[in-house]
């Protein structure tokens, strides 16, 4: 079975779970140093998150909305979203308020590889021919939850975004 993870997630994003499918994945993040604490960044509108790794300082860009996803991979629309580049950190748990690193969760939800196959022709709206295989990135949500490691509360829905 292949899961929606789009290609730019693919060193990163671990599937766990038993709900896992074509339409739906939801993965903890981990860094190529084995690391899964982060500082996650997200912009004001939401539509840009990032991560950085407590361990080895790499960041990974998760969501860019006018790049990722159906509107931003297939239908080139990043006019849709305020994309204010100004990231703010999550660098305290929203729980328990500690200035700690936190776990990240993400969910991806996709309508599959036929209806990416059907809908988008496999060409992208500047004309640009599209693989197979390029289903994953024209995934339909984005959603990011974080998990405290010192009060053990996760706080869902930090970032949940529909891309298509």
């Amino acid at each position: 079975m292949i899961y929606p993870i789009p290609d730019h997630l693919k060193p990163y994003l671990i599937p766990v779970g038993e709900d896992n499918s074509e339409l739906r994945v939801t993965g903890a993040l981990r860094c190529g140093c084995g690391c899964a604490l982060f500082v996650p960044y997200v912009n004001e509108a939401g539509t840009i998150a990032a991560a950085k790794c407590r361990n080895c300082g790499t960041k990974i860009l998760l969501l860019h909305a006018g790049r990722h996803g159906w509107d931003g991979f297939v239908a080139k629309a990043d006019y849709l979203y305020d994309l204010p580049t100004k990231m703010h950190p999550i660098d305290a748990c929203p729980c328990c308020e500690k200035r700690t690193p936190l776990a990240v969760k993400l969910t991806i939800t996709s309508f599959g590889k036929e209806d990416f196959i059907r809908d988008s022709e496999l060409t992208d709206e500047s004309g640009k021919k599209l693989r197979e295989d390029d289903w994953v990135n024209a995934f339909s949500s984005f959603r990011m939850d974080v998990a405290c490691p010192e009060c053990g509360e996760t706080s869902e829905s930090v970032v949940d975004i529909e891309t298509a």
